[in-house]
Parts: C-alpha cells; sequence; structure tokens
C-alpha cells in the first residue's frame, strides 16, 4: 500500500511485485480485500492497474482489511480473564497496536518514501524504523 501510495499512475501487479519484492501470486491475493474495503481501485485494459483509492487511509485500515482484527493470543486453556496478568498484557498490547495504527496514515508514509526519492530497487532497502522519529514526533 505504501508503494502504491508512491505511484502517480496506476501499478501493474508486475511492477509492484518487482518494486517491492513481494511475490506477484501473493500481491493478487493481497488485492481482493483490499478492494472489497474500498483501499484500492482496480482498472482493467492497458493503462490498467491498481491504485489508492482515497486519502486518509490508515495502518489500522490496511490491517483490518488484509488480516481482519487484531487479537493478541492468550494463554493456551486459560480460564483465568480478570484475574491472569498475561491476559491483561496481550490486552494492553491489542489496545497499543490498534491505537496507534490509526494514527499512522499511508500517504505519510509514502510522502516520506517520495522525499528521500527511494523507489524500484531503493524500496526493497528502505526500512519503515527509518520513518520511527517522525512517527513518534507526531504522537506526541
Amino acid at each position: 500500500m505504501v508503494y502504491l501510495a508512491t505511484c502517480k499512475e496506476n501499478c501493474s501487479i508486475r511492477s509492484i511485485s518487482e518494486a517491492t519484492g513481494i511475490s506477484s501470486g501473493y500481491l493478487e491475493q493481497l488485492m481482493i480485500p483490499l478492494r472489497r474495503a474500498k483501499l484500492v481501485v482496480a482498472e482493467r485494459g492497458v493503462q490498467g492497474g491498481y491504485r489508492i483509492a482515497r486519502s486518509g487511509i490508515t495502518c489500522h485500515d490496511v490491517l483490518n482489511a488484509s488480516e481482519g482484527d487484531f487479537h493478541p493470543v492468550p494463554c493456551k486453556d486459560c480460564n483465568r480473564t480478570e484475574a491472569c496478568k498475561t491476559h491483561q498484557i496481550w490486552s494492553l498490547l491489542q489496545n497499543a497496536v490498534v491505537d496507534y495504527s490509526k494514527q499512522v496514515f499511508i500517504e505519510d508514509l509514502a510522502s516520506h518514501l517520495v522525499e528521500h526519492e527511494v523507489g524500484g530497487e531503493e524500496y526493497e532497502n528502505f526500512h519503515t524504523w527509518s520513518l520511527w522519529p517522525e512517527i513518534t514526533r507526531r504522537l506526541g
């Protein structure tokens, strides 16, 4: 999604695959729930491909569409939900991941790539962790 947000025109599965190193087969399967969630738009034809459907898409939107709700796995066979410290930790983790992912926008991640002219082979070597200072600054 971040790479797709950097594209000015429709991007083919092949071009996304070449730029990101993600297999074409996996990308084709991934586009199905992203299209259903109206996060990407697909166009057929010679100039066809995929593009971001709208601005304001968060990491939470993408994760929710592609993976479903985030629910860390609690203790196995534990029935002490309220008293178990591990359950409490998993609950805090779930809330932190969901809250954080709702504050990170795909276009912000993409604009960072464009600012640094990261694309093609360079995209494969780009690490989202390099965005960490900017993301934490915005979150305060």
